[in-house]
């Protein structure tokens, strides 16, 4: 059972660690996965980022621990239809809010809050704020923070749930299975992740004070650089 256990926690530190390369790559950061288009944190890549490291990283452990112990068929794991449902959820959520996103960058950018350069670096706290209109990046969105709770909740149970039952099946042989996440629960993430679509769909009205898409989309070289002092004018 060792070898599931130390297979598991490896495949997560290279799943991790790929992230991290990822995002080096892509925005010079190590957090670089976490940064959507618009130079912010998103919690549309946390929650996938999560789901996807729970998941494979379990599924790489229980099949490397099977093969070290000399099992015949060390791929032979089945993959209940919860687990990929929840797979799906998390990934479907993911498409349909990143092209609503993407679709209001192009059509109202001048709304649109966003990151980049010297004087709008990301924060932390973008992921559980309003990103668009008046009051983007000043009041919290309550959407966001309910799904964050039950995806976080539900990342930990799972994990749990997965030792859980590794450790009762005494051999990595008789580890056969994903575990298998109970209806009710895959019907409550269902319903988070439906309804943080949901709040991404109506467009709010005014601008926000900082950064916005419009000029990132017009500046594609500038944000990165820019530097300003606080009374100079945005460009136009």
């Amino acid at each position: 059972m060792a070898a599931i256990y130390v297979s598991w926690v490896i495949s997560a530190a290279v799943l991790i660690g790929l992230g991290i390369v990822v995002g080096l790559v892509t925005t010079s950061r190590v957090d670089g996965i976490l940064i959507d288009t618009r130079g912010r944190y998103s919690l549309t890549h946390l929650q996938s980022v999560l789901w996807t490291i729970a998941i494979i990283s379990l599924i790489s452990g229980i099949f490397f621990g099977r093969l070290v112990d000399g099992v015949a068929d060390p791929l032979g794991i089945q993959l209940p239809a919860q687990a990929l449902g929840v797979f799906g959820i998390s990934l479907g959520s993911a498409v349909v809010t990143t092209a609503v996103k993407r679709s209001k960058d192009v059509t109202t950018p001048a709304r649109i809050s966003a990151s980049g350069g010297a004087n709008y670096p990301p924060r932390l706290a973008q992921m559980f704020l309003v990103e668009e209109g008046t009051f983007a990046d000043e009041a919290g969105d309550v959407t966001k923070f309910q799904a964050f709770a039950v995806n976080i909740f539900l990342v930990i149970a799972y994990v749990a749930l997965a030792a859980y039952e590794i450790n009762a099946a005494g051999t990595a042989a008789a580890v056969t299975a994903l575990p298998q996440l109970n209806v009710s629960l895959l019907t409550l993430l269902g319903i988070s992740h439906g309804a943080y679509v949901i709040g991404k769909l109506p467009t709010s009205s005014g601008s926000p004070s900082g950064l916005v898409m419009s000029v990132r989309n017009s500046e594609p070289g500038v944000f990165r650089v820019l530097k300003r002092s606080a009374s100079a004018p945005l460009p136009q």
